[in-house]
């Protein structure tokens, strides 16, 4: 809607006006980021849906040649695929696309954010020495893969993939953009009910606990 002006007084008009799509994103204050994030998800208990489908999936790509080993983290937890040991709050960190699709996960669950972000900044600086083994699903055709740094298993699929050839394509270009991606300062928090939920935490909070 516009408005012409005739002798003093305005009266309202017809105005088509074609605005660049860049030009609205900006005018409604919307941010759109072009690069890959890791995020780092936090789980109230050891019976958050969410831990316990990061579980299951995690254990389904130990079809390995030799079993996967865990992360020794600093804290002294040392994290694996069973929920027996976890602290009462946890996390894991997950590689995010620019729009959002998920790219990987971290192969370890984490007894406090400061340990998941500072493991993630040090993963950053080992991407060339990164080596993919793709791995059979656990239905016929599927193939997903893992991520290693020293014979360790640091990644893994978020999802299963219908060749080997997709499987290793994808794990390439998810080193790629884990090397570039933008590491969040703070985590997700889960409510009451499993569903996802957002809060600030302080500086100590961050550093201590999830």
């Amino acid at each position: 809607m516009g408005w012409t002006v005739l002798a003093g007084s305005a009266h309202p008009s017809r105005v088509h006006v074609t605005v660049p799509r860049h030009c609205l994103i900006l005018a409604l204050g919307v941010t759109v980021s072009s690069s890959p994030s890791i995020v780092f998800s936090a789980f109230r208990s050891t019976a958050d849906p969410r831990l316990h489908g990061w579980v299951a999936f995690r254990e389904s790509v130990q079809n390995l040649p030799a079993p996967v080993r865990a992360v020794e983290v600093r804290d002294g937890h040392r994290a694996g695929p069973a929920l027996t040991g976890l602290p009462g709050h946890s996390g894991i960190w997950r590689l995010l696309a620019s729009n959002s699709r998920e790219l990987g996960r971290s192969s370890s669950v984490y007894g406090t954010f400061s340990t998941a972000r500072a493991h993630v900044l040090e993963l950053k600086g080992q991407c060339d020495s990164m080596v993919t083994t793709v791995v059979t699903g656990p239905r016929a055709g599927t193939h997903g893969w893992v991520i290693s740094v020293g014979g360790v298993v640091v990644m893994t699929a978020g999802r299963w993939y219908g060749a080997a050839s997709a499987s290793r394509e994808a794990s390439a270009g998810t080193i790629e953009a884990f090397h570039t991606a933008i590491v969040a300062a703070d985590a997700r928090h889960a409510t009451e009910s499993g569903q996802r939920g957002n809060r600030v935490l302080s500086d100590e909070e961050r550093a201590l606990a999830w």
